[in-house]
């Protein structure tokens, strides 16, 4: 695969600015001159652009790096002596010299040195009670500190370190305080937030929700469904003197506290010392399980075929699988060449749950928390590392897949140069490639530590809301673009579809350590055709180093191009191949972006040759949450369409520049800060309601043949969620003559529209942020498994 840079297929773009750059080109200059030269380019300083911090990587097979002396390492970069983020560099060391393979760099300088800054931290940190003062009406922003209205949790607000760096928007540095938030359960859902705060204006630029949203004992060996029949194991790594977690607590008795993990239970009732983490409601997070005389941990094995052992909530099984199922996993990392993780002990709870019952589960004595989530917190005062939840018929930390999967993400944040959490600004869409990515990879974890493509597959099969046996299945059908949501569990299906075939037919052996050294290629916004890439380009070191072979490198390039994964652009072609189910989330509306964000995939429909009209109808509703709580139906979305004529066939392209709306600073100086969204859409409308859910748009005035283009936006602040899009042309005599059914499996009672929509002015748009679950719950297409 000589060439990466020639071939455009990998939607890999050449130049270092404005994209990830994966260079196949001779050895790197000394980093300082080069880093000059660089800065040159762009109008920077020189000796302003720097190196400030150096990280070890993983590359290729451990074997190969031992035997070549090859070398891994990510290099953080600072500006004008402060952080650069989301600016980075990742080279290979060896004998040959030093090749950089993966960068991004700012492309101009930024419009203020740190020393111009407006703002300083104190104000800083006042916006932040501002926005908390203000309401949910205030916007995205807003959100951020909603959870923290004691006078504890402001305490915390005020207490937050803060750090002056320059936050890359649109590869544009902007001066920016930057603050992260402790872990807080916000309307049922796990946030902790990292923000970043203009040092210019006090506007918000970005919320980055850094939660992903799974000695001697007896634990069944990947969970009670797939392995019922438990084993007896020697639990490893314990610490036989370990560090107090509560500042002069001393516990009696070996607790299950390791060299990496300290696991805790959840408790309804106080009963000693509990986590600092703790909030008024929730359960009572505590070490309960002690070892024995003998040094055994000992403790009764559920019977999963029974309602009431699923539903404990503070049974001392969870803690205890937790504990093992981390074990393997950090035991099987190190077999892989991965020895570190981003925190040095992983604080865990098992048996999450609220005292008081959810609004949506009255059966029950207690709040359910139907899910599990991987954090990033360290410090035990800022939350738990990874949450186990105690749902409302099973119990995640059950699920050995589970946990391997939050685990996962841990590794994502190690080896990645800032997480996969950014969205990816295409002329198609919005996308949301790098969570989806961050999904894969915490999926692939599973399939390393089982080798078996179904996910969950005790939580699926015995929780009543899901309709399958697992909660993902990496054997399945998924494609880009017809099965993309803009929603990271279900946009990960074919990404981890690929990579489980690939497995099947290469070997874990040869995939598994390409997959990890994969990693410090992708930038955080990275879309999947970057994540192919970066695969192929391990994938032919490993081939020219002898690891693998030539046939190995086709195998993977046909798999991933089987499921478009090496070039997708985000148009259906034919919607009527859409899942009966299908959905879309659509990005939130902020005060960083006019008039709003662009919705991630766009639909492509021919109008009939009898007809003059298309009708597009779909659901609209809000995001929903695991607590059992409503959803809000009341977002409204907006419909761009663009009219590409008969002969014409172009989706809407879409355009983005860094600007400053207006404001100016004491010096009569634009503070660009601003994300101004423009495209060639000819017409935006509003949806017609039908219902409390279904909206409906008519045009008419349409050619038979005519390419019409489709994508939708939204204007609120809140999550909105797109559910059952239908595209049709009714023949005109038909609509002319009546009321047509608005979609295709029976529609509400009077859904039909005789009269064309009118277009409107259009305003700003929306994001959603997913649930765990939410894709498996939905009715699947029959799997046509490879």
């Amino acid at each position: 695969m000589a060439g990466l840079l020639d071939d455009r297929r990998w939607g890999i773009t050449a130049a270092l600015a404005g994209g990830l750059a994966v260079l196949a080109a001779a050895p790197a200059m000394a980093s300082e001159p080069r880093l000059d030269a660089l800065a040159s380019e762009r109008g920077i300083e020189a000796g302003a652009l720097r190196i400030a911090e150096v990280e070890s990587v993983v590359v290729g097979t451990a074997t190969r790096a031992a035997s070549e002396g090859l070398a891994g390492e990510r290099h953080d970069l600072s500006l004008h002596g402060i952080p650069l983020r989301g600016a980075f560099e990742s080279l290979w060391r060896s004998a040959a010299g030093d090749r950089v393979i993966a960068a991004r760099y700012p492309v101009a300088p930024p419009q203020l040195r740190p020393e111009q800054r407006r703002l300083e931290l104190e104000d800083a940190r006042a916006e932040l009670a501002l926005l908390l003062d203000a309401g949910v009406g205030a916007g995205v922003g807003a959100r951020v500190v909603a959870g923290v209205e004691s006078a504890a949790g402001r305490g915390r607000l005020d207490a937050l370190r803060g750090e002056l760096v320059y936050r890359m928007i649109l590869e544009r540095p902007v001066l920016a305080w930057e603050f992260t938030l402790p872990l807080r359960m916000v309307d049922g859902q796990p946030t902790r937030e990292r923000v970043w705060i203009s040092a210019a204006t006090g506007r918000v630029l970005e919320v980055n929700n850094l939660v992903d949203a799974a000695n001697q004992s007896e634990v069944y060996e990947i969970n009670p469904k797939h392995t019922p029949e438990p084993i007896e194991v020697t639990l490893t790594n314990i610490d036989p003197d370990p560090e107090p977690w509560a500042e002069g607590v001393v516990l009696d008795g070996r607790y299950l506290t390791g060299s990496r993990v300290r696991v805790f239970n959840c408790l309804d009732q106080e009963a000693g010392p509990y986590a600092p983490w703790y909030e008024e409601g929730e359960c009572f997070p505590t070490q309960s399980i002690a070892a024995d005389a003998e040094g055994n941990y000992f403790v009764p094995l559920p019977d999963v075929a029974t309602a009431a052992d699923n539903r404990n909530p503070t049974d001392a099984y969870a803690e205890l699988s937790m504990y093992f199922h981390a074990e393997r996993f950090f035991a099987r990392m190190a077999e892989l060449g991965v020895e570190e993780f981003p925190c040095e002990v992983s604080n865990m709870v098992a048996n999450f749950h609220w005292l008081e019952p959810a609004p949506g589960f009255p059966e029950l004595d207690y709040g359910p928390f139907n899910n599990a989530f991987y954090s990033g917190a360290c410090n035990i005062e800022d939350g738990p590392t990874m949450l186990f939840g105690q749902g409302s018929a099973v119990d995640f930390a059950y699920d050995g897949d589970v946990v391997y999967h939050e685990l996962g993400h841990g590794i994502v944040q190690q080896l990645t140069p800032e997480g996969l959490r950014g969205w990816r600004l295409r002329e198609d869409g919005v996308l949301r490639d790098a969570r989806a990515i961050n999904e894969t990879i915490a999926d692939y974890h599973s399939l390393i530590l089982t080798d078996r493509p179904e996910l969950a597959e005790y939580v699926g099969f015995y929780w009543p809301e899901i309709d399958r046996a697992w909660i993902r299945n990496a054997d399945n059908d998924r494609m880009c673009p017809r099965d993309m949501a803009g929603q990271e569990h279900n946009d990960s299906e074919p990404v981890t579809a690929a990579l489980w075939n690939a497995r099947r037919r290469i070997g874990g052996d040869k995939l598994d350590p390409v997959v990890l050294a994969s990693l410090p290629l992708l930038a955080r916004d990275a879309s999947i055709e970057e994540f192919s890439a970066a695969l192929l380009e391990i994938a032919a070191a490993e081939r020219e180093a002898g690891s693998w072979t030539g046939e190995d490198v086709e195998q993977l390039e046909r798999t991933l191009a089987g499921r478009n994964l090496l070039d997708c652009p985000r148009v259906v072609e034919d919607p009527s191949e859409l899942d009966p189910d299908h959905f879309i989330f659509l990005r939130a509306d902020s005060r960083v972006v006019t008039p709003f964000w662009p919705g991630p995939v766009q639909y492509r429909h021919v109008v009939a040759e009898d007809s003059d009209n298309l009708l597009i109808s779909f659901e609209v509703s809000g995001r929903g949450n695991s607590a059992g709580q409503p959803v809000d139906n009341s977002v409204e979305p907006r419909v761009l369409v663009k009219r590409s004529g008969v002969s014409d066939d172009a989706p809407i392209r879409f355009r983005y520049e860094l600007t400053s709306v207006g404001y100016q600073d004491e010096d009569e100086q634009d503070i660009d800060e601003i994300t101004q969204v423009s495209g060639d859409w000819d017409e935006i409308y509003t949806p017609t309601v039908l219902s409390e859910t279904r909206r409906q748009v008519l045009i008419r005035d349409l050619a038979p043949g005519e390419v019409v283009h489709v994508d939708f936006v939204t204007v609120a602040d809140e999550t909105t969620v797109i559910r059952r899009p239908f595209f049709a042309s009714v023949p005109s005599e038909e609509l002319d003559e009546g009321s047509p059914s608005a979609d295709g499996d029976g529609a509400d009672e009077g859904s039909g529209c005789a009269c064309a929509s009118e277009p409107d002015g259009g305003s700003p748009g929306v994001l959603a942020l997913g649930l765990l679950l939410l894709a498996a719950v939905r009715r699947p297409r029959p799997d046509r498994r490879e």
